[in-house]
C-alpha cells in the first residue's frame, strides 16, 4: 500500500469507507478530521484537502457527529443547563423526522452512520489516536438559513424543488419551526463531549479570524467562515505543516438550484429582536463575534440601524 493514497483519482465515498474500515488495520495513525456544525463552507474544505498530494492529507475524514442525536443520552451530552431544553428539542425533532422518511431512505441514513460516521469515533478517536481536528464556525443566522434551505423537507414535508409555497411562506416556517439553536449548542454538544476540547477556556482573536486550541491529544484549527478563502488555505497549511494549500469552493448555496430564492429570502427576511438577542448574546456569538460585529449582525437581521443597539 503506498504511503499517499491519491484520493482524486478514486470515488471519494469508496475512499472514505476504506479510510475508517480498512486503513486503521494497515497502521494509518494520522487523521485530519473535518469536524463542524454544517453549513459553514467545511465541503470545499474537506475536498480540496482530499485532493492535496501531500502525503500529510492521505487521511482526511468529515463529520457533524459521530453518533446520531437521537441515539445519545442527552443526560451525557456536556452542555450547560441554560442550553439543555434546546438540544432536547432537537433530539425530539431529528427523531420525528426519521420516522416521516421512507424505510429505503432509513436503511441509506443508517447505512451511512453505522459504517462512516460511528466508525471515525471506533477506529480513530476511541483508540486514542492524536487528531488533527479543523473545525469552522459562522455567525448563527446565517448558518441557520442556510440550513434550511438544506433540510427544508424536514420542516415542509416535501423537496424544495416540489414546494410551492413562496418565499414569505417560507420565512414563516423558519421562524416557527426551525431548530435555531444548533450553532450555538454544537462545540459543547459534540467537540466537548465526544473530544474533551473545550475551545471556550481559550480566547479567540476576532480581528485574525481563527485560533488552535491543544490538549494531550487533540490539537484544534478554529476558523471563522466568513474568513477569505486565501486566510484560511494559509492557516491550514500552517496549522497541517504543509508547504501549500489551495481551496476551491464546493457546495455553494448561491450556486445550487434554489440560488434565486436563497438570495430573495435572506434579503426580505426580518427576524424579531427577542430571537436575534438570544442568539447574539449567547456563548458562542459573545466567543467568537465582537460586540460590534454583533451589533451589526443584528442590525443586518432585523431591518435597523446598528447605531440603535
Amino acid at each position: 500500500m503506498p504511503k499517499h493514497l491519491k484520493k482524486r483519482w478514486i470515488n471519494r465515498q469508496t475512499y472514505e469507507y476504506f479510510a475508517v474500515n480498512i486503513a486503521p488495520y494497515l497502521g494509518w495513525c494520522d487523521p485530519i478530521l473535518v469536524y463542524q456544525m454544517g453549513k459553514v463552507a467545511s465541503s470545499s474544505i474537506r475536498n480540496s484537502l482530499f485532493r492535496c498530494p501531500d502525503p500529510r492529507t492521505r487521511l482526511v475524514l468529515m463529520s457533524h457527529e459521530f453518533f446520531p442525536l437521537r441515539h445519545r443520552d442527552p443526560g451525557r451530552i456536556d452542555i450547560e443547563p441554560e442550553y439543555r431544553e434546546h438540544v432536547l428539542r432537537e433530539n425530539e425533532h431529528e427523531k420525528r423526522v426519521i420516522q416521516g422518511f421512507s424505510w429505503r431512505k432509513r436503511l441509506g441514513w443508517r447505512f451511512r452512520e453505522k459504517f462512516y460516521t460511528e466508525r471515525i469515533y471506533k477506529s480513530y478517536v476511541k483508540r486514542g489516536d492524536r487528531l488533527r481536528v479543523i473545525t469552522l464556525v459562522r455567525e448563527p443566522v446565517a448558518n441557520n438559513i442556510s440550513m434550511f434551505f438544506e433540510v427544508f423537507d424536514h420542516y415542509a414535508g416535501t423537496t424544495f424543488e416540489k414546494s410551492t409555497l413562496d418565499v414569505d411562506a417560507k420565512i414563516e416556517i423558519f421562524l416557527e419551526r426551525y431548530m435555531h439553536w444548533r450553532p450555538i449548542v454544537w462545540l459543547d454538544a459534540e467537540l466537548k463531549t465526544t473530544l474533551g476540547v473545550d475551545v471556550y477556556q481559550s480566547p479567540f482573536p476576532h480581528e485574525l479570524g481563527y485560533s488552535t486550541v491543544s490538549t494531550d491529544r487533540v490539537d484544534v484549527l478554529v476558523l471563522r467562515s466568513e474568513l477569505d478563502d486565501r486566510t484560511k488555505a494559509q492557516a491550514i497549511a500552517d496549522f497541517l505543516g504543509l508547504d501549500e494549500f489551495e481551496i476551491v469552493s464546493t457546495n455553494v448555496g448561491s450556486e445550487r438550484s434554489y440560488a434565486r430564492q436563497y438570495a430573495e429570502f435572506k434579503q426580505r427576511i426580518r427576524i424579531p429582536s427577542n430571537l436575534l438577542d438570544q442568539m447574539y448574546n449567547s456563548k458562542f456569538a459573545r466567543h467568537f463575534y465582537s460586540r460590534e460585529e454583533r451589533e451589526q449582525l443584528h442590525a443586518r437581521w432585523s431591518g435597523h440601524s446598528a447605531s440603535e443597539y
